[in-house]
């Protein structure tokens, strides 16, 4: 009778446990420093079918310098005159390109 109580207190305390280190792992693994900028000039325009997301795909942009390319020098970089370089470089960081 002992061994199965005890057996018992030790599945408790396991399933306790894991329960708390998956608590802390959300909290671990989430960087603040690395989520995606959200507040930055691009996104007011881009939304719907024209979104950030869409156009990378509809242009095949694959890098960063692709996207720097297109946004200075591109058919459309008149429109884009006014982004400031820091805006880019979150639009960079929130399409995860390198």
């Amino acid at each position: 009778m002992e061994k199965f109580i005890m057996g018992i207190i030790l599945i408790i305390l396991f399933i306790g446990s894991l329960i708390i280190f998956n608590g802390y792992s959300k909290d671990v693994y989430s960087n603040p420093a690395e989520e995606k900028p959200k507040d930055f000039k691009c996104l007011k325009c881009h939304k719907g079918s024209k979104s950030l997301e869409n156009m990378i795909t509809e242009k095949n942009i694959t890098s960063a310098e692709d996207l720097r390319v297109l946004i200075r020098k591109g058919p459309k970089s008149g429109l884009h005159i006014t982004v400031p370089e820091e805006d880019l470089e979150k639009a960079i960081q929130y399409l995860d390109l390198k």
